[in-house]
């Protein structure tokens, strides 16, 4: 619960900050892509303890799946600026 409560809160002051801040849209991108693989990692350690294995695997894939996503984004990034 304090882990669901914590990336809430870190979700709400980030898309606040990229509001009045006007962040570079790369890192807004790569913000945005990591989200869900931040809310949806709690569930998928539930269904892994339950032994729901359906669900684990469907979770575990929409992580895989963010996370490389942002690796990609951000290397794009790097490769551009330099």
């Amino acid at each position: 619960m304090k882990y669901r409560l914590t990336i809430a809160i870190i979700t709400i002051l980030i898309l606040v900050a990229n509001l009045t801040m006007k962040l570079d849209q790369t890192v807004a991108g790569s913000i945005t892509m990591i989200l869900p693989a931040l809310i949806i990692f709690p569930f998928a350690y539930e269904s892994y303890q339950d032994k729901k294995w359906l669900s684990f695997t469907a979770y575990s894939l929409v992580v895989a799946l963010s996370i490389l996503l942002t690796i990609q984004n951000i290397y794009r990034f790097y490769m551009l600026s330099h």
